[in-house]
C-alpha cells in the first residue's frame, strides 16, 4: 500500500466527548479493545514527548496529536501510521508555553480520541558571555553572548540580551539571532574598543520571552593594555639624562601577587620589586645615557605565571642646576630632605608642595603607607615608610629627588558616643551613653562604661535588652562616668572618654 506522508483532509477538531459514537459517517471502526495511551501530559517547550497509543484505530491508518491552547491556537504533531493492532507512537515537540485545554488523537479515517488538558511550561535558559582574556587598547574586540535552552529542550530563545559592566551600567542591548537548528540556542555579539588600559568586566542578562525564562551569565573579564599583554609599562616618552624618573609597571588582573623587574636594552636596571595591592610596581631610575633606548618590564607571579612588555623612549641631555622642592605638612611645617618623621595609624593629610621650576611635585613611597597624588594615608601602626618627592625640573632646572623616613606608631582611636557633654543633668531622668547601633571605636573595639563617682547613689548604669547603655540620675550630687576600649598592640592606643555631670 502507498501511504501519504501527511494526514489528508480535515482533522476532526470540533467533536466533543459526547459525540464519540461508533458508526460515525466516514470514520473507520475502532478496534474492539479500549484505547489507551501514555506519555502525554505536562512538559516543557522544545522537549520532545513520546506518546504511545494502543488501540486508537484499525491497522495502517494515519493518526496525529492535535493540541488546542487556551488562546485558541492549535498545533499538530507529525502524523504516523498505526500498526496491525491499531497501535502507534507519536513524537510531539511543544513549540509554545501555555495551557492546553483540549487534546485529541485525530485521524481522517478513525474516530477522535480525547486526551484532556495539560500545561506546557517555559523552558529554563542559561546565558554565557565570552570575551578574550587580553586585548590591545584601541583595538576592536568581540563580545559574544549565547543563550541556551536547558537540555533536552531544542527551543531557540527570542528577544533581547543586555550586557552590563560590574557596576550594573548598561553597555549594550542586542536582539538574539537563532543559532544552528536543533541546538536550542540563540546568540548576539558586538564589537567593543577599550580606550585605556585596565581590567574590564562584562555580564549578560537575558530577559526571557513567552516560552523561556531569563538568565544571567557569570562575570567575564578582559585585560586591556597598550601591548595586549598582561603587563603594561608607564614611562615618559622623552626623558632627561641625569634626571630621576619613576617607571611604573601595572600587572593585570588587579590583585596579582608577585614581583616585577625593569630593564634597559635587555639589561637589568632594578632588583625584583614586589607588586602592591593596586597591581603596580614602581622604580625610580636615573637615565645615564643619551639617545633612543628600549625600556622593558617583566613579572613573575607567586603561582609561577609570567609576562613581559617593552617600549622605546628617548633620553636627551639635561641641565645642570637642580630644582628645589618645598614639601609642607599642614599644621606641622616643612619636611627636610633625608629627615625622619613620625605618623600614627589612621593619619591622612595632603602635602602642600612647590618647586623653583614651577613643575608639579610627585610623591612615591615603599612600605605600608598609601600615597595618592600629594595625599599620604597610614593604614598601620608599626613599620617604616620610605617617602620620596620628585620634580622633573624645567625652566633651566634639572630634576631632583628628596628622600624622607616615616616611622609608624599606634594611632589614637576615635568613636562617636551618645553620652551628653559634661554639665548639669536633671534628677530622675535617664540619659543614653551608647546607642544600640553604636559601632564602637574606629578600630572595632567595644567601649566599656563605668561610674567613677556617685555609683548607685547619685547615678546608676542601665543595660536594656536593645544593647544600649543608659545612665539614670537617682538624686542630686556629682556623677562621673568613664568609657574605655582596649588598644590593639602595635596598631591602636587604648581609647578613653570621660563625662562629669552635676545632678540637680
Amino acid at each position: 500500500m502507498s501511504h501519504p506522508s501527511r494526514v489528508r483532509g480535515l482533522m476532526i477538531r470540533a467533536l466533543t466527548a459526547g459525540a464519540l459514537v461508533t458508526g460515525a459517517v466516514g470514520l473507520a471502526a475502532a478496534p474492539a479493545q479500549a484505547t489507551t495511551w501514555s506519555g502525554y501530559g505536562s512538559g516543557n517547550v522544545g522537549v520532545t514527548q513520546t506518546v504511545s497509543v494502543q488501540g486508537a484505530c484499525v491497522s495502517n491508518q494515519q493518526i496525529a496529536l492535535e493540541a488546542t491552547y487556551s488562546n485558541g491556537t492549535t498545533v499538530t504533531s507529525p502524523s504516523v501510521w498505526t500498526d496491525s493492532n491499531g497501535n502507534a507512537t507519536i513524537y510531539w515537540t511543544p513549540t509554545q508555553a501555555g495551557t492546553i485545554t483540549q487534546a485529541l488523537l485525530a485521524s481522517p479515517t478513525c474516530a477522535p480520541v480525547y486526551l484532556g488538558s495539560a500545561t506546557i511550561s517555559q523552558v529554563a535558559t542559561t546565558s554565557q558571555i565570552t570575551t578574550p582574556n587580553t586585548t590591545t587598547v584601541g583595538t576592536a574586540t568581540q563580545i559574544y553572548v549565547v543563550v541556551q535552552s536547558n537540555s533536552p529542550s531544542s527551543y531557540q530563545p527570542t528577544g533581547q540580551v543586555v550586557v552590563r559592566n560590574a557596576n550594573g551600567a548598561v553597555l549594550k542591548t542586542m536582539g538574539l539571532t537563532p543559532g544552528p537548528s536543533g541546538t536550542g540556542q540563540s546568540y548576539a555579539y558586538y564589537w567593543w574598543t577599550p580606550t585605556s588600559a585596565g581590567t574590564y568586566y562584562f555580564q549578560a542578562t537575558y530577559n526571557g520571552d513567552s516560552n523561556s525564562t531569563g538568565s544571567t551569565s557569570p562575570l567575564d573579564t578582559i585585560i586591556a593594555t597598550g601591548s595586549g599583554s598582561t603587563i603594561a609599562i608607564s614611562a615618559p616618552g622623552t626623558m632627561t639624562q641625569g634626571q630621576p624618573v619613576t617607571l611604573t609597571a601595572t600587572v593585570y588582573p588587579a590583585g596579582t601577587q608577585g614581583s616585577v623587574g625593569f630593564t634597559i636594552n635587555g639589561a637589568p636596571i632594578s632588583a625584583s620589586i614586589p607588586i602592591n595591592s593596586n597591581g603596580q610596581a614602581s622604580f625610580l631610575w636615573t637615565p645615564n645615557v643619551v639617545g633612543q633606548v628600549t625600556l622593558g618590564a617583566s613579572y613573575t607571579t607567586n603561582q609561577g605565571g609570567s609576562g613581559s612588555t617593552s617600549e622605546k623612549v628617548t633620553i636627551v641631555p639635561g641641565p645642570v642646576q637642580k630644582d628645589v622642592i618645598t614639601l609642607v605638612q599642614p599644621g606641622w611645617g616643612p619636611w627636610n630632605p633625608n629627615g625622619t618623621y613620625t605618623l600614627g595609624n589612621g593619619s591622612s593629610f595632603t602635602f602642600q608642595a612647590s618647586t623653583l621650576s614651577g613643575a608639579a611635585v610627585q610623591i612615591g613611597e615603599t612600605g605600608p603607607c598609601q600615597v595618592s597624588g600629594l595625599t599620604i594615608t597610614v593604614p598601620t601602626g608599626s613599620g617604616q615608610c620610605n617617602l620620596t618627592s620628585y620634580s622633573p625640573g624645567g625652566n633651566g632646572y634639572a630634576a631632583v629627588q628628596y628622600a624622607y623616613t616615616v616611622s609608624l606608631i599606634p594611632g589614637n582611636q576615635t568613636a562617636t558616643v551618645a553620652a551628653p557633654q559634661s554639665g548639669k543633668l536633671q534628677k530622675g531622668r535617664t540619659y543614653r551613653l551608647e546607642s544600640p547601633a553604636q559601632s564602637d571605636t574606629n578600630a572595632g573595639q567595644n567601649i566599656s562604661w563605668k561610674i567613677t563617682k556617685g555609683k548607685n547613689k547619685v547615678c546608676k548604669l542601665k543595660f536594656p535588652s536593645s544593647g544600649a547603655v543608659n545612665l539614670k540620675m537617682l538624686k542630686k550630687g556629682q556623677c562621673n562616668v568613664k568609657g574605655s576600649a582596649p588598644g590593639v598592640p602595635g596598631q591602636w592606643n587604648p581609647y578613653t572618654v570621660t563625662r562629669s555631670y552635676q545632678v540637680s
